[in-house]
């Protein structure tokens, strides 16, 4: 999951149907991962500061950073155990950066960001804190940035994916489904065997250990988080391991507190309910115009119908390839899209081309995009990591059974909404674990749900409130971790400074 509100979103539109892209991810392995990781080494000619990180520009040390005529964000690398039981064994680097207090004399605790993932780059999470609602706390907060091991300018493996032998355009969704599955069981297990010892060790949980390594490299007792999308499962873990090492921890737009991709689609779906509703009870009320039924269970019974008809047989017209998700796109498109719908619907129900195509989201041609995975295109994106983060500790959901089952399910008891979640992430992970029990804590937790986001649903905020026992900020919006761009960007501010929660509701940015 990824940035705060630039909504950089690997959820594709409002329906969550996931799509397929190739990802271009570079074929390069570093050798025993003790490679440089892309940070020039720090040249500073005077001592090492006490903290021991040997500080330079990013803009002089990174390789190809990213930020423009960058002068305030610095990096460094710290040096972390692999494995955290084996403290003194090999060794990993991890990139870090910091954006210094303006007012470097307030002492206050650095805060720590991670607005997204994973797979993608994190580093410049600090300088992009300086630019959105969240700024003013840099006049008293170092702003502090890492990539996740395994990403971006740390040590990582690259892998890459090989392409996908592409069903025919009329293969039935579940042969479609198979081979995407097959596709990311091949690689898993290929990439997975290039350095097993670490990819196992690539979780949430590692995640937060190596940032209370950086906390003590810091030199600070404390820190202060801020988590947005996949970035809060980093901050549950830290909350979980390391409360006493916290002064105050946001998360925005929340991850579920465990993890499990057929429990996560459906609740992803469920969401989309409330996208078909308006549509259906749009149609009722134009039967005479498009003959789909004159109430609201007719017109349900019928699109029901067509979907599964075009699930099972899909047929192709128009350039694009008509199945059940170009079905369900067009049950989702928006309001002033309503009558193209309506009259594309009709003319496939009665064998013909829909007279407005749409590329459809799950046509063989189209692309991969991994849901909740957020990120900017000038970012690195590792596949493996991506995987791992979520795998790893989350044993379930590797069959095709059971994910097939689970989504037939789901498309059973919602023939619109239902099924239209498909996650195989972890077909065939080869590695195992442990995660870290969500827990309670003394420190100043706050979470913050948007209403109506798919993204990262807000059923998933109550879930991590009740496992953590957070306060829980409800966003009256649409936007996947628009917090910094709402009006409720002040509410985190006020946190940070003083430590007062919020509940209740908040006006955001972005309204359904």
């Amino acid at each position: 999951m990824s940035s705060m509100t630039d909504h950089r979103s690997g959820r594709p539109g409002p329906t969550g149907v996931v799509r397929r892209r190739a990802l271009a991810v570079s074929a390069v392995v570093l050798a025993g991962l003790q490679a440089s990781t892309g940070l020039a080494a720090a040249r500073d000619a005077g001592h090492p500061a006490r903290t021991g990180l040997q500080w330079q520009l990013c803009s002089t040390a990174a390789v190809e950073w990213p930020i423009k005529n960058d002068t305030r964000t610095e990096c460094a690398e710290l040096t972390v155990p692999m494995d955290y039981q084996k403290p003194e064994g090999r060794k990993i680097k991890i990139a870090v950066s910091r954006v210094r207090a303006t007012h470097r004399t307030a002492h206050k605790a650095p805060i720590v960001s991670v607005l997204g993932g994973p797979g993608f780059s994190n580093i410049s999470d600090s300088a992009s804190m300086t630019q959105r609602g969240l700024a003013t706390l840099n006049t008293d907060h170092d702003f502090i940035g890492l990539d996740l091991r395994g990403s971006g300018y740390s040590d990582h493996v690259a892998c890459e994916e090989k392409p996908m032998t592409e069903p025919a355009p009329t293969a039935p969704e579940k042969r479609v489904k198979k081979a995407v599955f097959d596709q990311q069981a091949e690689f898993n297990n290929r990439c997975a065997a290039v350095d097993p010892k670490f990819v196992r060790q690539i979780t949430p949980e590692n995640a937060a250990r190596d940032i209370d390594r950086l906390r003590a490299a810091l030199g600070v007792e404390r820190i202060s988080f801020y988590g947005a999308s996949f970035g809060t499962a980093v901050g549950m873990a830290y909350h979980s391991l390391f409360d006493r090492r916290t002064e105050r921890m946001w998360l925005d737009s929340v991850m579920p507190p465990t993890r499990h991709w057929p429990t996560m689609d459906a609740e992803t779906e469920a969401v989309g309910r409330g996208s078909t509703a308006p549509f259906v009870t749009w149609l009722a009320q134009r039967d005479a115009e498009y003959h789909l039924g004159a109430d609201e269970s007719t017109v349900r019974g019928r699109l029901g119908d067509l979907r599964d008809e075009l699930e099972r047989e899909p047929r192709t017209g128009g350039g694009v390839r008509l199945d059940g998700y170009w079905a369900v796109e067009q049950f989702n498109r928006p309001r002033e899209e309503w009558d193209a719908a309506a009259k594309n619907l009709v003319a496939v129900r009665d064998g013909g081309t829909p007279p407005t195509p749409r590329a459809a989201a799950g046509t063989a041609a189209s692309a991969t995009v991994r849901p909740l995975g957020l990120g900017e295109p000038r970012s690195r994106f590792n596949v493996l990591q991506y995987n791992a983060m979520f795998c790893n500790t989350a044993p379930a959901s590797r069959g095709f059974g059971d994910l097939w089952a689970a989504r037939e399910a789901r498309r059973k008891a919602d023939p619109l909404a239902g099924g239209t979640e498909f996650s195989p992430w972890c077909a065939k992970w080869p590695l195992n674990a442990q995660a870290a029990k969500p827990a309670h804590g003394d420190s100043a937790l706050q979470l913050s749900g948007h209403r109506y986001e798919i993204v990262t649903p807000y059923a998933w905020a109550e879930q991590a409130r009740d496992a953590t026992g957070g306060a829980l900020l409800t966003v009256l919006d649409d936007g996947h971790a628009s917090l910094p761009s709402s009006p409720c960007a002040e509410k985190a501010v006020t946190f940070f400074r003083t430590g007062r929660k919020a509940e209740g509701t908040c006006g955001g940015g972005q309204q359904p």
